[in-house]
């Protein structure tokens, strides 16, 4: 088992169950790390998009490589960010993340991620 696994189907919340929430609740709940995140997040797809660039580097520091448990900042090919976290399960990266499309918690491959949907603007750790 995969410390991830609880997460897989928890419902997509606005504010309280997104991308955003889920990536700082990973970081509290498994690794001990409060991320302290504003509460109050932005509603609408453009208006998240530039709180998460307005905010990412007060939050977080770009790495070069990926660590299980760190968070990955994504871009659609419209600018929309996404954030996720990085799961290494039997050496693959694999992505946790609330998607709203879905309305839950999934896990998927990372090759299929950036592949069909997104491209990885980032690797980060929280600071």
């Amino acid at each position: 088992m995969h410390w991830s696994d609880k997460y897989v189907g928890e419902p997509y919340l606005p504010s309280v169950g997104d991308c955003a929430a889920l990536a700082t609740k990973i970081s509290k709940d498994e690794f001990g790390k409060e991320i302290g995140l504003p509460l109050n997040h932005a509603e609408t797809t453009k208006a998240q998009t530039k709180q998460i660039l307005d905010l990412k580097n007060d939050f977080a520091e770009r790495i070069d490589d990926p660590f299980d448990g760190c968070p990955v900042l994504f871009v659609t090919q419209g600018g929309v960010c996404h954030i996720g976290v990085m799961c290494l399960i039997k050496n693959e990266w694999w992505v946790l993340h609330a998607d709203r499309s879905a309305g839950f918690v999934v896990r998927q491959r990372l090759r299929e991620l950036t592949r069909i949907f997104y491209k990885v603007e980032g690797f980060y750790r929280w600071i």
